[in-house]
């Protein structure tokens, strides 16, 4: 359990937005609609659910959900409300949309220029849990644990009843019908939210020790947490001492990255910057979402709307904090989260399509693991390593997605409905964020005139 006293505050819908058909039904059914098109069709509310098939029965509005949802959580400080499922992509309705996000990141290119594919690595990923069965995992579950009551409270089976956990799992590594960023990388699935109602930081909290515990016996490289409160920080000191980040710190102090999604409030919290708890941590990598293509409109439940859409767009649902406000607490990089179709958790070749920080934050995770497979190649090869630290720590991998990064500027071309903060942040791209890790060994290496290459 948390410390007795501590301050918890209480994790709101952020983890992935549900989507409108069409903003003339903002104020109607929020039901799901099987006969329009795939990326119109609106996101189911998880906590009204009992599978992600399920059409779940109205109550009202997901506002007023929401309000019943604040009040119980004002009476249970370690209370975390429910994450909201994926909508379930029928194959035959299967587009191009995670190969759009590997495209505009260059993802393919980096892993066949590079020769990496995330292989040796494991990725532990904090959520609803993993369809472990499901082809595009095979062979890559090397271990599940579950800190929630769900499947009978076996502390090893983190099976996923609601979707979000398995989409995000398959943005980082699957590779069968869908091909994850890292596709060679290995998986944990470390269950902390339940596949309905809320959790609590409390399991959070276990679920990270885990992983810090088991790091060196599954070679965990990379922990993603497509979750946080609905609170909007500027920065991480009201949490110095909570639990999550003291094992954040420890994790960064082990070379762990780990990286969490900004939160989805910005519409919310009036076009404020800030980042929600935990992405708000200065030890981790905060993930904020931009489309990857033209596309669109897209008018999202809680109020955010973007009249259209084109790559490296910042979505106006995402939360951000330019450096210039915070100085340590800022967001380090933006990726492709709107829509992503990957892996679905309703059968073994099932798909799901979500928008959200959500999945900004797997596409980074994944080419981390590039880039870490990719330094541990190069300092294997070196003649003398002596100079070099063997593994990369948190701040060289994050100053080399930045610098590898393509600069977006908010408040240039945005339509929507949103302020916006007219600052410099940077997009992922996985073959520059890896050719930065390959510049940073210049010096001890007899490179050909590649690297004068763009």
């Amino acid at each position: 359990m948390l410390p007795a006293g501590l301050a918890v505050f209480t994790i709101s819908n952020l983890f992935s937005m549900p989507v409108l058909p069409d903003v003339r039904r903002e104020s109607g059914s929020a039901l799901p609609d099987n006969s329009m098109p795939l990326r119109c069709r609106a996101e189911i509310f998880s906590v009204q659910m009992v599978h992600a098939l399920n059409v779940p029965k109205r109550i009202g509005s997901i506002h007023f959900l929401r309000i019943l949802i604040m009040k119980k959580s004002s009476k249970n400080f370690n209370y975390i409300p429910g994450v909201e499922a994926p909508t379930p992509v029928p194959a035959h309705d299967v587009g191009i949309m995670l190969a759009e996000t590997s495209s505009y990141i260059q993802a393919s290119e980096a892993r066949t220029r590079y020769k990496v594919s995330g292989k040796g690595f494991t990725v532990a990923v904090l959520d609803t849990g993993l369809r472990t069965t499901h082809v595009d995992f095979a062979g890559k579950v090397v271990a599940q644990v579950n800190f929630t009551k769900d499947n009978g409270g076996n502390p090893n089976d983190a099976t996923d009843g609601n979707g979000h956990g398995t989409n995000v799992g398959g943005i980082i590594v699957a590779n069968a019908l869908n091909i994850g960023i890292a596709p060679g990388a290995n998986i944990i699935p470390v269950k902390v939210l339940p596949n309905r109602h809320g959790g609590s930081f409390d399991d959070i909290y276990k679920g990270l020790k885990w992983v810090f515990d088991n790091r060196a016996t599954y070679n965990i490289s990379v922990v993603n947490l497509s979750l946080g409160n609905n609170i909007n920080e500027k920065s991480d000191t009201p949490y110095e001492t909570h639990p999550v980040k003291q094992v954040i710190r420890d994790l960064n102090h082990a070379g762990v990255a780990v990286v969490i999604a900004a939160g989805n409030g910005y519409f919310e919290h009036n076009s404020e910057p800030g980042m929600s708890f935990p992405g708000i941590i200065r030890e981790c990598i905060s993930v904020g979402a931009v489309y990857d293509a033209v596309e669109g409109p897209f008018h999202y439940k809680f109020g955010a709307s973007a009249r259209s859409s084109t790559a490296g767009q910042i979505t106006p649902f995402s939360q951000r904090l330019p450096k210039e406000i915070s100085g340590d607490c800022f967001t380090d990089i933006f990726a492709p989260g709107a829509p992503i179709t990957s892996s679905g958790a309703t059968g073994d070749r099932d798909f799901s399509t979500q928008h959200g920080t959500s999945q900004a934050a797997p596409v980074t995770a994944g080419v981390i693991c590039l880039m870490q497979e990719l330094y541990r190649n190069i300092f294997r090869a070196l003649p003398d390593s002596s100079d070099f630290p063997a593994f990369p720590s948190i701040e060289m991998l994050s100053t080399w997605l930045q610098n590898g990064g393509i600069p977006i500027f908010d408040g240039d071309n945005e339509d929507d409905n949103v302020k916006h903060t007219n600052a410099w942040y940077h997009a992922v791209n996985a073959y520059q964020a890896l050719r930065q890790v390959r510049k940073y060994f210049v010096r001890a290496m007899a490179f050909d005139d590649e690297e004068k290459q763009p």
